[in-house]
């Protein structure tokens, strides 16, 4: 990797775009009885790598299982999975301009400006 920062603003890129699918998936399983939805590790297993000494830049999400409320019965809120959603769409942003300025940096150096 050509820098930490990237690779961690990558391995972000990756999380968002892991829990959109997530989320969608459960917004479409919003009327399957018996449904629980799923939902996305990152953020504490980036600290926990970072905290270990880790660079970070090599933690993966880990897609898991919601078994909260009652058995049987379906546990996605809309209202929450957009919510969820949303904030993607706002980090991915952030993350994604992350990345645009290293690459403009890069590309300044490069021509010598």
């Amino acid at each position: 990797m050509l820098d930490v920062n990237l690779g961690v603003t990558q391995s972000v890129l990756d999380a968002l775009a892991t829990r959109s699918k997530v989320v969608l998936h459960n917004i479409a399983n919003q009327n399957t009885p018996g449904y629980k939805r799923y939902r996305v590790r990152f953020e504490d297993l980036l600290r926990d790598a970072q905290a270990q000494g880790g660079r970070g830049d090599d933690v993966k999400a880990m897609v898991v299982r919601d078994e909260s409320g009652p058995p049987g019965l379906n546990n996605v809120s809309v209202i929450e999975e957009l919510s969820i959603l949303n904030k993607v769409s706002l980090l991915h942003d952030v993350f994604s301009r992350r990345a645009a300025s290293y690459f403009s940096h890069l590309n300044k150096a490069i021509r010598g400006q």
